[in-house]
């Protein structure tokens, strides 16, 4: 948690806010997709119309063309989140961003530490430097509010800051590009803050749309059928596909894919079990099961 020395132990305080999103996204995906017969044109929408309702079920399982659900848009505020899960976050292709900015003003002092220096021998060093950074920083902006008694400019200043330091970041995105997205990014074997911050906006979205009292059966069936998509590729078929260098498929949610995934696993550069986001699965497991997966209960409790 955050703390009033400037640093937060972990990942929990990281928070993802959701501003808005496309509020009748049955209605959209009728009429654009109707246009493909001429006998339907005329055929207004209504969640009671048990053709509307095939023919948007058929676009969402692939049997009707998809395209229509790309117009399904969501806005969100990444809260207190690293630099480290800033630069992942801005990787995603085709959503839109904009940052909390360091060059006009202070930043709001907050590093994140991750739980494997939390509870190492490390801890003690990393908050004396935590401390040392932010004396600096503070030091070369005094006076930095007056023209006449400028320091040391704030976008300068920043470039002594930690990676670990924290700020917020909204973005827009195609749900459905952002159900893609989680196919890599909600792999423990690869991915730890934006993987939590992934599960935190499926949570905190999932509630809105329970408690939007403005949508009606077709739209919140919609969002719960791709909501329900967010998972790691390979997770239908309960398989691994993970043949990344560092740890391969050391978390074994699920068994190996291929020998290239065994391969990858027998052979990892790192031991898993030391890593910040193994320890976060576990604090989940105890103090936020809501955001675990799948057999991801019954793969901790193997641990």
């Amino acid at each position: 948690m955050i703390n009033k020395k400037g640093y937060q132990d972990g990942y929990k305080g990281i928070n993802v806010e959701i501003i808005s999103y496309t509020k009748h996204p049955a209605k959209i995906v009728w009429d654009m997709l109707k246009q493909t017969w001429i006998s339907l044109h005329d055929i207004e929408y209504s969640e009671e119309n048990e053709t509307i309702k095939t023919f948007i079920k058929d676009s969402l399982e692939r049997r009707l063309n998809p395209t229509p659900l790309e117009t399904i848009l969501v806005q969100v505020i990444f809260k207190g989140i690293s630099r480290v899960n800033l630069a992942q976050v801005t990787r995603q292709r085709e959503w839109l961003f904009n940052s909390e900015s360091q060059m006009p003003q202070s930043v709001n002092h907050n590093v994140l530490i991750p739980l494997s220096i939390v509870e190492s021998e490390y801890y003690d060093r990393a908050k004396k430097l935590i401390e040392e950074s932010q004396k600096l920083y503070d030091d070369m902006t005094k006076g930095n509010e007056n023209k006449e008694t400028t320091n040391i400019p704030y976008q300068d200043a920043r470039y002594l800051l930690i990676h670990g330091q924290t700020s917020d970041i909204s973005a827009s995105f195609k749900l459905t590009k952002f159900v893609s997205d989680c196919g890599m990014r909600l792999d423990d074997n690869t991915h730890d803050e934006i993987n939590y911050s992934f599960r935190l906006l499926i949570k905190n979205l999932r509630e809105k749309i329970n408690n939007d009292n403005e949508m009606d059966s077709l739209d919140k069936m919609i969002y719960y059928y791709l909501l329900n998509q967010c998972d790691v590729l390979g997770a239908n078929r309960k398989v691994s596909m993970c043949c990344d260098a560092l740890f391969g498929n050391s978390f074994k949610r699920y068994k190996d894919a291929n020998e290239y995934v065994t391969k990858a696993t027998d052979n990892c550069l790192f031991d898993y079990t030391k890593l910040s986001w193994y320890k976060e699965l576990k604090r989940i497991y105890n103090e936020e099961p809501e955001l675990l997966l799948p057999d991801e209960k019954e793969m901790i409790e193997r641990w």
